[in-house]
């Protein structure tokens, strides 16, 4: 009976110790995936902390690339200069995008930008306490050599986002299953991703 309780206290402890450590993976790896976005707006960041404003060409292009839109996004916020933020890409359906591609380039998603990213649907949160709120459904690609290319075009949502338009700075039912796109109906993503995300409240 003693073996069997420690037998059970070991099997325990290694369960809690795998548990933490794929929960410092999943932080740290995206900590790291965001940063290695955040490289790529250093121009911008440079100008920004020596009080300058950032070259109109750079925020353009970095606005218009969903890779960068999130960071740049955020850079500007910190130094309190969102407002030269390009006006056409600050919508929910445009930072949806990019709150998708940051979620997507962890090590243990697809570790990667898709080469191609489409909006499919915008839909409301399949639940009670969400008034208003909307996730936004997307399907995106790969190309060759990359291991998910054979895959087609899978799903990915980014939500739940607030009815009145503004723009949060992270969505907890950003999600991929990087399952393929007509798997399911886009209702089924939706209700799929939101369930998830509810379930870990």
């Amino acid at each position: 009976m003693k073996k069997a309780l420690i037998g059970c206290g070991v099997l325990a402890g290694l369960v809690a110790l795998l548990s933490g450590w794929l929960y410092w993976r999943m932080v740290t790896g995206g900590e790291k995936s965001y940063r290695q976005l955040a490289t790529k707006i250093q121009a911008v960041e440079t100008r920004l902390a020596a009080g300058q404003d950032p070259d109109p060409a750079d925020l353009e292009r970095f606005a218009r690339d969903r890779a960068t839109r999130r960071v740049l996004y955020d850079a500007l916020q910190r130094h309190q200069k969102l407002s030269l933020f390009p006006s056409r890409y600050r919508t929910q359906e445009s930072m949806a995008e990019a709150d998708l591609v940051v979620w997507l380039t962890h090590p243990n998603e697809l570790a990667s930008v898709p080469d191609e990213m489409e909006l499919m649907a915008s839909l409301p949160v399949p639940g009670p306490g969400f008034d208003g709120q909307r996730y936004h459904l997307f399907r995106f690609r790969t190309q060759p050599p990359h291991w998910a290319a054979d895959k087609g075009w899978l799903a990915g949502v980014a939500g739940p986002y607030l009815g009145d338009g503004s723009l949060e700075k992270t969505a907890p039912g950003t999600w991929s299953e990087l399952e393929a796109f007509d798997s399911r109906t886009p209702e089924d993503h939706v209700r799929m991703s939101h369930d998830r995300t509810a379930s870990q409240r």
